[in-house]
């Protein structure tokens, strides 16, 4: 790790503002950078040279010389005019350059499940989620890099810093960079092993609130400090009001079955037709044909949302999509108990991940999901739920699978593809293995006839479930303890498995 790198990672709030050399060459630059473009294209530029490793500081709304610096050298490595101006050719060169980059680590936008903080995760190196006491982890399962975003209540930033520093240098690792001004702190530093660590943390409220990344290059090179740069910036945005954007281009919202507006489907970028043109709004997708969004429900238009859910506690604690229940005033949910719908209050949603969490009060001590990890490509995976309740049988709907690829839309890590068949409002029923495990919450399926007016096919059996690692992180970060799965004994016949999954489902309804 060089110390002068992350000596910039810090950024300008740190250091006394450099001087600019305000040559006729970097007065055009800022002309075209400041008057050309957008604040978000502006901001868009500084990320894309930040993943192809030409800028090493956080972005900022104008055009400083380490960005200008970064631009002509970016423009000298390709062969084009090194004027430090963004260029269509330039900003064209750029983003295919970084593409790549951000397709590998895919960020998603991530609260903290208790302080609600979004900050940038690159889940897209096939991190596994879990929770913490202090908040959530993500681990690579190649051990080449880790987050854990984490909140300490009840403690003094200067403490957290002082106590950080002692330690780092007691285990005689090598301390590269280090700050602490205005409630934060970044310290950078390699271990004797030569496992690299970046850590930024913030005061918020009467505790502290912030990220340690830690990333080991002899594992496989996945550029860990340029990740370090944008996760501290994504921070800095949401705490000290620093410009910043959402993550461009990598991933979109989930897809959704039940009662959400159609999926928004990133298109390539338009051709641009000025010299000096503001960057797209979002990277051009990797994937050659877009895939389709499913249909708005009939039900949202009158103002009722119907879906599935099920039980993952004897505590009467209710699991669903978010988008079930999005924007409802009332919750009812209707069990094979041969009772009226019970009332149901919402306990906890994640939009991000399309998971909420309701309590049935009156509904405590049946049966409910055990959650299982680890599905292996190509498992039997049966869904329950119940679709078009207008006019298919109220006693819900039973069918068979299997998980067809072990992860979701533009390679979403979140979610498993399922040949399971599912309708609008099997949204939030589970998806159970053949022990009655749950092993995924149904979330979505492919609009066909969409996909065929796109490409000519129609794709079929192609639907959606979140991961029961997702489901996990979710119950744990809010206190509601899972009973692990098991695959030992005999597997449940259809029929079983049938009763088993109609005995902890119910149907949602909310208004």
């Amino acid at each position: 790790m060089r110390r002068f790198a992350f000596a910039l990672i810090a950024g300008l709030a740190v250091h006394p503002a450099i001087a600019q050399v305000r040559t006729p060459e970097f007065t055009r630059a800022e002309y075209v950078f400041n008057e050309e473009h957008s604040f978000r294209s502006r901001v868009l530029s500084q990320i894309l040279l930040i993943a192809t490793g030409h800028q090493t500081s956080v972005p900022t709304e104008s055009l400083g010389l380490r960005t200008f610096e970064a631009i002509k050298r970016f423009q000298q490595e390709k062969g084009i005019r090194s004027d430090g101006a963004l260029s269509k050719s330039t900003v064209d060169l750029l983003i295919s350059s970084a593409v790549p980059m951000l397709s590998m680590w895919n960020f998603k936008l991530l609260e903290h499940p208790w302080r609600g903080r979004p900050i940038w995760i690159p889940q897209g190196l096939s991190l596994r989620p879990s929770a913490n006491k202090s908040g959530l982890a993500f681990e690579d399962a190649l051990d080449r890099l880790s987050v854990k975003y984490n909140y300490f209540p009840s403690i003094n930033i200067d403490l957290v810093y002082s106590d950080t520093l002692e330690r780092k240098r007691r285990n005689r690792y090598v301390i590269n960079y280090s700050v602490i001004k205005d409630g934060w702190f970044v310290i950078s530093a390699t271990s004797a092993t030569g496992k690299d660590e970046y850590l930024r943390y913030h005061q918020d409220g009467d505790g502290v609130l912030g990220f340690s990344l830690f990333w080991d290059n002899a594992k496989g090179n996945v550029s860990g400090e340029r990740v370090a740069i944008l996760m501290s910036a994504s921070l800095g945005s949401v705490m000290n009001g620093r410009p910043m954007i959402d993550p461009p281009g990598a991933s979109q919202p989930a897809p959704q079955v039940a009662t959400t507006p159609p999926l928004r489907v990133p298109l390539p970028a338009q051709p641009v037709a000025r010299e000096n043109p503001s960057l797209p709004s979002a990277l051009p997708p990797v994937a050659a044909t877009p895939p389709a969004s499913p249909t708005p429900p009939k039900a949202e238009e009158k103002g009722i949302s119907t879906g599935s859910g099920f039980f993952v506690d004897a505590s009467g604690n209710f699991v669903t999509n978010a988008h079930v229940i999005k924007d409802c005033k009332f919750v009812a949910v209707k069990l094979n108990d041969n009772k009226a719908a019970h009332k149901a209050r919402v306990v906890a949603t994640d939009n991000s991940n399309d998971l909420a969490l309701l309590a049935i009060d009156d509904a405590k001590g049946g049966k409910f999901a055990s959650v299982r990890m680890g599905t292996r490509l190509g498992e039997s995976v049966a869904a329950f739920g119940y679709p078009h309740s207008d006019i298919l049988a109220s006693s819900g709907n039973f069918t068979l699978g299997n998980v067809t690829a072990l992860s979701g839309l533009g390679d979403d890590s979140r979610y498993y593809q399922i040949s399971t068949p599912v309708q609008q409002g099997n949204s939030g029923g589970p998806l159970l293995d053949s022990y009655g495990n749950a092993v995924g919450v149904v979330a979505a399926k492919l609009n066909v006839l969409k996909v065929a007016l796109a490409s000519g096919d129609f794709p079929q059996n192609i639907n959606f479930a979140i991961k029961s690692t997702m489901l996990a992180t979710f119950l744990e970060s809010n206190q509601v303890t899972i009973q692990p799965g098991m695959t030992t004994g005999t597997k449940l016949d259809p029929a079983d498995l049938a009763d088993a999954a109609k005995a902890m489902s119910g149907f949602v309804a909310c208004q």
